[in-house]
């Protein structure tokens, strides 16, 4: 009789499987690791029925564990006996961050160990489908999200106080059981508060980019309950208008709208979403966790408010709030924290350049003084960024690419400017009125240079830093004003220019600085993105 091989175990779709969405059910979704050999259908105490999900860390089955008869979710390393170190520990992490919490709302895990080298754990099987695969149909009604998302937000807190953040909360990691109670699964992400800090490095972007927070996506260190509080208003988002917050053609992208850009009102995708629902949904996604709900149970109470036709406590974003938060919003920081300390230098150089101009035109000096004067501002101002990027005189990103042409138009703006009121007064067009002081031609370009000033610093408001828009809006202002006292245009235009360098620059020094718990990498320590794949 011919020899016959163990039966393997069949592949079926259940509620483990990640069908869902963003296509993981654990890490990186990729092909099966070269060093995997699926187990035939015993493997230690338990009997492999069926292949559930398989992800990028591991692969689940559906098994009966022999010895106490009962069905459970088998999960094992995918790398099997050629797992390195770090994968064991990641996947230890998970099985072992689960095990700590006892919540009827988070699957439960039976058993971790390892046989014959291969890693695995045991957990509850939850019959029924996940979070994403119900989404397919499409957005849930108002009322039915909160109440899933409240009984989620009770599971995280109960998490946080148990010093476990999730770090990866999303649809297809909820699963549904046949009564509809949500439970949490996949804690591959998992960190524990207040342990090893070295278990993740600056710079390692961890999660599904479309529902990690800001500051996942930044790869920061400090990562807190705030996060998970994120994934959730994010998860509330999805169920809401059928989609996440964001999500563009890759990952790279996606997490970059997380850092820099708001996510649209979910009322203007889905109309029928209630008010209130809007509200808290948008205070979970604030940029800023301290503009989050305070905690995973917060959130959970202002949406049993919600579901009991209660007054909700976050506040709704009307037209104040909004101006506010544009005028705090920052972009790319990071491009340009290296420059603090040459925009200080410029302001200082600007401003005296301007009281010199100034006193020369008040004490009546030749033309070709006042213009000498303007010469030496803008070869210095060369010098000065000659010093600070000779190593990089060229643009280096698309942001500074962005930048450079604001500037460059306005210098040659500026020029044009100058030479056309010469010009101009060469050529008789412009006159003095009898109102006019006898050095008017070398104050009268100011108010148009402050308008152009002006449109400049506007631009950089939607693009680098909110309050630019102030700026911009106080060079209009000058623009406005110094046609009354022409006199003092020059200045009053160099005072504001030394005031807006100085406060950019010093607000740039101040980013650039560390955080005392929070150390640099080291500059040969690549940054690591371990990103979930999104289809």
């Amino acid at each position: 009789m011919a020899d016959t091989q163990p039966e393997q175990p069949r592949t079926e779709t259940a509620a483990h499987s990640p069908s869902a969405a963003d296509g993981s059910a654990t890490q990186i979704d990729r092909h099966t690791h070269p060093g995997f050999d699926a187990p035939a259908t015993q493997f230690g105490d338990y009997e492999l029925i069926a292949e559930v999900a398989r992800g990028g860390m591991g692969v689940v089955y559906r098994a009966r564990q022999v010895t106490l008869d009962r069905i459970v979710a088998l999960k094992m390393i995918l790398a099997g006996r050629l797992a390195d170190a770090e994968d064991v520990e990641r996947f230890r992490t998970e099985a072992e961050a689960a095990a700590r919490l006892q919540h009827p709302n988070i699957v439960a895990i039976f058993e971790i160990g390892e046989i014959d080298g291969q890693h695995f754990f045991s957990m509850e099987f939850i019959e029924g489908v996940s979070l994403a695969q119900k989404l397919a149909a499409g957005p849930l009604p108002g009322r039915v999200a909160a109440s899933y998302v409240r009984r989620i937000a009770r599971a995280v807190h109960h998490a946080h106080k148990q010093g476990i953040v999730h770090r990866d909360l999303k649809p297809s990691n909820i699963l549904l059981d046949v009564e509809d109670e949500p439970h949490i699964t996949d804690f591959g992400l998992a960190k524990r508060l207040g342990g090893d800090p070295g278990q993740t490095r600056t710079g390692a972007i961890l999660g599904t980019p479309s529902y990690m927070s800001p500051e996942q996506a930044q790869g920061r260190r400090d990562i807190g309950p705030a996060a998970d509080i994120y994934g959730l208003g994010a998860i509330l988002y999805d169920l809401l208008t059928g989609r996440p917050p964001f999500k563009a053609e890759t990952p790279m992208e996606t997490a970059l709208q997380v850092i820099h850009n708001d996510a649209a009102p979910p009322r203007l995708l889905n109309p029928r979403i209630d008010h209130d629902l809007e509200t808290i949904c948008l205070k979970c996604l604030q940029k800023n966790p301290e503009h989050r709900y305070a905690s995973a149970a917060a959130l959970a109470d202002d949406l049993q408010r919600y579901l009991d036709g209660e007054a909700i406590s976050a506040r709704s974003f009307n037209v104040l709030n909004r101006l506010a938060r544009t005028l705090d919003r920052s972009q790319h920081d990071a491009d340009f924290s290296a420059w603090s300390g040459m925009l200080v230098w410029m302001a200082a150089v600007i401003g005296i350049e301007h009281m010199v101009v100034f006193l020369l035109i008040h004490s009546d000096q030749p033309r070709w003084v006042v213009s000498a004067a303007r010469l030496i501002q803008f070869v210095l101002l060369a010098v000065l960024f000659w010093v600070n990027r000779r190593s990089r005189l060229l643009p280096a990103s698309s942001t500074e690419r962005e930048l450079w042409t604001i500037w460059i138009g306005y210098f040659a703006t500026y020029m044009f400017v100058l030479v056309i009121t010469r010009l101009l007064f060469a050529l008789d067009v412009l006159q003095a009125g009898k109102n006019m002081p006898g050095h008017w031609q070398e104050c009268l370009p100011y108010p148009f240079l402050s308008l152009v000033a002006g449109m400049a610093f506007f631009i950089m408001g939607s693009n680098y830093w909110g309050r630019c828009y102030v700026i911009g809006a106080a060079f209009w202002l000058l623009a406005a004003l110094t046609p009354l006292h022409l006199t003092l245009a020059p200045l009053g235009f160099g005072l504001l220019w030394f005031a807006a360098l100085l406060m950019l620059g010093l607000r740039l020094r101040r980013l650039g600085q560390p955080s005392p718990d929070t150390p640099r990498p080291s500059p040969s320590q690549n940054a690591t993105m371990l990103y979930k794949q999104q289809k």
